[in-house]
């Protein structure tokens, strides 16, 4: 049951609504009348919902210095008044429930006490309150890690790092943060470091009224940073009254000592892999290395590693035949330290997926994953994307829409519902999620890919090579900028396409260049054949966006040839 919560200013049940501040009861906006014992006795059982108050309570609250008989009639008759007051009945009883010689229960609780239960939660950036202001990795690496905690009570909707670091240094009034991120309760805190020495600050604070229900600091060693938030995740939980199964106690406090340079260095390493540039994946890798050497048994530094061989591969800088196996090299050897880690079996789902192509073992993974952090949101898109490449479509509605409850604000997510979108060719809408990211990310390369998705399956050609030219404007290659103008400047649409196609055809002879990205280019500019052997290249080298064969837009006009069923064969997908 929720705690008692003197701090609730209004509290709604039925037709009523009840004033705390002011002791005013309402009907449908209209006053009742109310004697002021009936109103402290109907707020002592509304702050407790559901539970038993005792008539012993009730005395030693409201009828301390009168005698047991005063008490007696001075109860009975204050429940009378309120019981008419809210034509209710001690036999059919819908708001207050007598127990005989024990005391009464407010039962019209079940809108009140979804009122007063905190089932969501927003962490807000840890403030760093040490000297040093280099220390700011460190306090946001402590968000990180509290949010990873809290995320994995299933009955606890947690939202995710991309979404609340936006608040970070930012004066906004708390309810109203809660409200654009669409959460109960907030948790704000401080982290002070000197020496070997933590310190963590931490407050839990119910958005809609900015009460402050429970707040407390803990110290500790650097070595024990990881136990302490396991610790504090588990406080939180109870202040939450979340009862929480064996499996999520045990992972809660599970934990062994870390050596405090292996930690900072990881810390280091997330920082610079969040921003997901080449050169900051290039110094998060040497980040997460750097941890792994001062603790050989570091497993989530295996996970960073890991990633980032991932994203190279994905990004199109490295060939996935390089970067994959090493992916997979490291992230095994994460799971073999630590099985229960969400974040490694999501990495393995994804190899299985993007590079494997094997989707009974990408499936198995997903959902080991997302049992192990249900509010791991990289886990629901990952997935989500799975299910719209497989064409389960009502599976890939769950859970993109629930990434996107977990991660409201971040960019990427968002963009790739749009491409999502594009692939169930509900355009209108795609176009609209995409100027929506634009709006908060000009030159996201992705949204202007999407864009021109959009535009080329609509038959706006001149809007299509517009959005060709800003994504290769964004990724920074001028010269297929330059070569789809010249095309353009020729007449035509499919002359600006071939052009570019050939520039990244030419370039792949000396550096890494997706093959998909060529055969686009080709298959734009109606050239079947080129196409269909850049293709074939790709899936050669086993580029990740084959994944998206099946519902790709870039390809409809090759569906019906053998050779392109043949490759969709090939990757385990059906034609």
């Amino acid at each position: 049951m929720p705690a008692p919560t003197h701090s609730l200013q209004t509290v709604r049940f039925g037709s009523f609504a009840l004033d705390l501040t002011s002791g005013e009861l309402r009907k449908d906006g209209q006053k009742v009348a109310l004697p002021p014992k009936a109103f402290e006795v109907l707020k002592a059982l509304v702050e407790r919902p559901g539970e038993v108050v005792t008539r012993e309570y009730l005395r030693a609250r409201l009828w301390a210095g009168d005698t047991f008989v005063e008490f007696e009639d001075s109860l009975n008759h204050a429940v009378n008044k309120l019981r008419r007051a809210l034509g209710d009945s001690a036999e059919g009883p819908q708001f207050i429930e007598t127990l005989p010689r024990l005391g009464y229960r407010f039962i019209a609780s079940e809108d009140h006490a979804r009122e007063l239960a905190i089932r969501s939660l927003a962490v807000l950036p840890m403030a760093n309150l040490s000297a040093d202001p280099h220390q700011e990795y460190f306090a946001d690496g402590m968000t990180d890690a509290l949010i990873t905690d809290l995320a994995k009570i299933r009955v606890v909707k947690v939202i995710s790092r991309t979404s609340v670091m936006r608040y970070k240094g930012v004066n906004k009034p708390l309810p109203e943060i809660a409200r654009e991120l669409g959460v109960d309760g907030v948790i704000e805190g401080t982290v002070q470091r000197s020496g070997e020495r933590v310190r963590i600050t931490v407050q839990l604070i119910r958005a809609a009224t900015d009460t402050h229900l429970w707040a407390e600091s803990y110290e500790r060693d650097s070595q024990d940073v990881l136990s302490l938030q396991g610790e504090v995740a588990q406080a939180v939980a109870a202040e939450m009254k979340v009862a929480l199964t064996p499996e999520e106690s045990a992972h809660l406090a599970r934990s062994r000592p870390v050596n405090p340079e292996a930690f900072e260095a990881y810390l280091k390493g997330q920082s610079h892999w969040y921003h997901l540039s080449r050169g900051q994946l290039d110094t998060a890798l040497e980040y997460f290395r750097l941890a792994l050497q001062k603790d050989p048994a570091y497993a989530l530094a295996y996970v960073g590693v890991a990633n980032v061989w991932i994203m190279r591969g994905d990004a199109g800088s490295m060939a996935p035949g390089e970067a994959f196996p090493k992916a997979k090299e490291a992230v095994l050897r994460a799971s073999e330290l630590d099985d229960s880690i969400a974040e490694a079996h999501i990495t393995l789902a994804n190899i299985a997926s993007l590079y494997e192509h094997d989707w009974s073992a990408a499936e198995c993974e997903f959902r080991r994953g997302l049992a192990l952090n249900p509010n791991n949101a990289d886990g629901h898109f990952m997935y989500a994307d799975f299910l719209i490449s497989m064409k389960r479509i009502d599976e890939w509605n769950t859970e993109v829409h629930k990434t996107l409850e977990l991660d409201p604000f971040n960019p990427f997510f968002r963009c790739f519902y749009g491409w999502h979108l594009v692939y169930l060719q509900r355009y209108e809408k795609a176009i609209a999620q995409f100027r929506d990211v634009l709006a908060t990310v000009p030159d996201f390369s992705s949204a202007h890919m999407g864009l021109w998705g959009a535009f080329y399956m609509k038959g706006m050609w001149e809007e299509a090579l517009a959005e060709a030219r800003k994504f290769f404007a964004a990724l920074g290659d001028r010269e297929v900028e330059d070569a789809l103008a010249r095309g353009h400047a020729e007449g035509s649409y499919a002359r600006a396409m071939h052009h570019g196609a050939d520039v990244l055809a030419a370039r792949s002879k000396k550096s890494q260049v997706p093959a998909v990205r060529i055969a686009r280019l080709y298959v734009h500019a109606g050239d079947k054949e080129q196409a269909l052997q850049w293709l074939q290249t790709a899936g050669e080298q086993r580029e990740t966006a084959l994944i998206h064969l099946a519902v790709a837009w870039d390809w409809d006009s090759l569906r019906n040839d053998s050779r392109f069923q043949d490759l969709l064969r090939s990757v385990g997908l059906t034609p």
